[in-house]
């Protein structure tokens, strides 16, 4: 069983957008941080969609995969992953033996993005992850569904809450790693 279609707009956003949310009713329900490594083959993948990265949390450190396809209804991208679970814990201990680990699976460092403070915020109805990454301001919007056209709505929908225009195109990778990068494997 695959999960449901998933839609994700990114959008950039001022360092004043936290208290723009919380006037419209957005509490903080969770404040995290950390920094994804992410690890290619050396030549690249062969397959779009493949993600594989060290989450370091401070405390903690996880190796992901994740197997996505993408594709556009509308305005709005989506992505469904090939696995229920989205990303896949492939392992977790520390920092240093993860990244050994990547070694010795003759991975090579492919990119960093640093999530040096996120807030999980919701009213209630709707939940948003505003992100200061890699020093630029950033608002995640993710909705779910079976049907895509329905997700589409609901995301348009939650754009004109917020009032926001044209998304981003790309995930969190693409924005910060594949296209800035300059240590890619290829």
């Amino acid at each position: 069983m695959v999960k449901p279609f998933e839609a994700e707009a990114r959008f950039f956003v001022d360092e004043n957008f936290k208290e723009r949310l919380e006037r419209l009713g957005f509490r903080v329900i969770k404040e995290y941080s950390f920094e994804d490594t992410f690890f290619c083959p050396r030549g690249g993948w062969i397959e779009e969609g493949k993600t594989l990265r060290t989450r370091d949390w401070g405390e903690k450190c996880e190796i992901l995969f994740t197997k996505v396809k993408k594709f556009k209804f509308g305005d709005i991208e989506f992505k469904r992953s090939e696995y229920p679970e989205g990303k896949l814990k492939l392992f977790e201990g520390p920092k240093e033996r993860c990244f050994k680990l990547m070694r010795d699976l003759e991975m090579v460092e492919c990119g960093k993005v640093k999530k040096e403070i996120g807030y999980l915020m919701s009213d209630g109805e709707v939940t948003v992850a505003l992100e200061r990454i890699n020093g630029k301001w950033v608002l995640e919007v993710e909705v779910e569904g079976e049907d895509p056209k329905e997700a589409a709505e609901k995301m348009r929908h939650i754009m004109n809450k917020l009032g926001l225009n044209e998304p981003l195109s790309g995930s969190t990778y693409e924005l910060f790693v594949k296209n800035t990068s300059t240590n890619s494997p290829s």
